[in-house]
């Protein structure tokens, strides 16, 4: 991450993992964590890295190889768009969005490397330049009740709608774009030039409170936002992960890697699986990938992977997994963990019509 901006988060009282470079917190934790829940907190995204896609040929090249209808990205609008096998199976996920000359593609850092290694070996002789960005351009994460409202301190910007985007018009943040998050409450990603994003982060900071990277993850999480990190990658088909749910596919668009097997689910088949939120009042360690086996009705199992975990705002710990339909229909959204805690199924924040109890 670039250095100057790394160095203001450190005067702004972030600490940091050495080994991981996730940011833990901004000195007071607890008041941090529980900040999530109404905001307005902010979190720099030292977790998420950026891919660049510029030339020529760049908006055909995706085209070919993204689930999302690229003609759709424009720079007052990105788009949710996954990147998968000839098997459909997701091997990036994130928000594809125009920034000046080029398209830009936020993902987990961790899949940044893997993912070019891939897409370089369908560029062939196109006009196509695929670039590490993530230590280029930072960014940021704004979100709370009345984010929106706090939005104005930057500028006259009234955005709305899941990934519209805009740049500033204030003159010292020209560079500056911005995107709205689908979240349960208002959510802004800030993207731009070290001096830039370090000016919007000290305009913001006088109204929202610094978080680490876990607490911000948890947004996504309550919302039931999948995240493809690289242990994940090539492990569940698009379906899985409800990314027909959340406008990560466009189905009318043409060919890309997997098209054929996600194409066939919607129209011929039905997922006899979904990713689900849980909740349980225990605090417990889950680790992303982790296979889990549930019980219920006393001699019932349901075996879950999972997604995403975190602490949850209140009490407990909170998880995205994948799970079988059919045990999750038969159990009523009850279950009990192997250590004999109970754990509840939990409404996301869109619909799976696969599920009665979401209908």
């Amino acid at each position: 991450m670039n250095n100057a901006w790394l160095s203001y988060l450190a005067e702004q009282g972030a600490r940091f993992d050495d080994q991981t470079n996730t940011l833990l917190t901004f000195g007071i934790p607890e008041i941090e964590h529980h900040s999530v829940k109404f905001g307005p907190v902010m979190s720099p995204l030292l977790n998420e890295g950026l891919i660049r896609i510029g030339g020529d040929d760049a908006k055909t090249f995706l085209q070919s190889q993204l689930s999302q209808d690229v003609n759709l990205v424009t720079p007052e609008q990105a788009k949710l768009a996954a990147y998968c096998d000839p098997q459909g199976q997701v091997l990036g996920l994130g928000i594809l969005f125009m920034y000046f000359d080029a398209y830009y593609w936020l993902v987990p850092k961790d899949t940044v490397l893997p993912l070019l290694s891939r897409l370089k070996m369908f560029v062939m002789r196109s006009k196509v330049e695929l670039e590490d960005f993530s230590d280029l351009l930072p960014r940021f994460g704004y979100a709370g009740e009345h984010a929106a409202q706090d939005l104005l301190i930057l500028g006259n910007v009234n955005l709305t709608g899941n990934y519209r985007q805009t740049l500033f018009t204030r003159e010292d943040l020209s560079s500056v774009a911005v995107i709205c998050i689908p979240s349960a409450n208002p959510c802004y990603l800030f993207i731009g030039p070290p001096n830039e994003i370090i000016a919007a982060w000290d305009t913001m900071e006088t109204s929202g409170m610094g978080v680490g990277s876990d607490d911000w993850a948890l947004i996504d999480t309550v919302y039931g936002m999948p995240r493809v990190s690289a242990n994940l990658q090539g492990k569940f088909t698009a379906h899985l992960l409800n990314l027909d749910r959340i406008d990560a596919i466009n189905f009318k668009k043409g060919c890309y890697p997997g098209q054929e097997i996600i194409a066939r689910m919607q129209y011929r088949g039905k997922p006899t699986k979904r990713m689900v939120r849980l909740h349980t009042d225990v605090e417990q360690d889950f680790s992303v990938g982790e296979d889990i086996i549930l019980s219920y009705h006393a001699d019932r199992q349901l075996p879950i992977t999972v997604i995403r975990t975190g602490k949850d705002l209140t009490q407990g710990t909170i998880l995205l997994a994948v799970a079988s339909l059919k045990g999750l229909e038969d159990a009523e959204g009850v279950f009990v963990l192997p250590n004999g805690a109970e754990i509840v199924m939990e409404v996301l924040g869109y619909t799976l019509t696969d599920l009665s109890s979401n209908t």
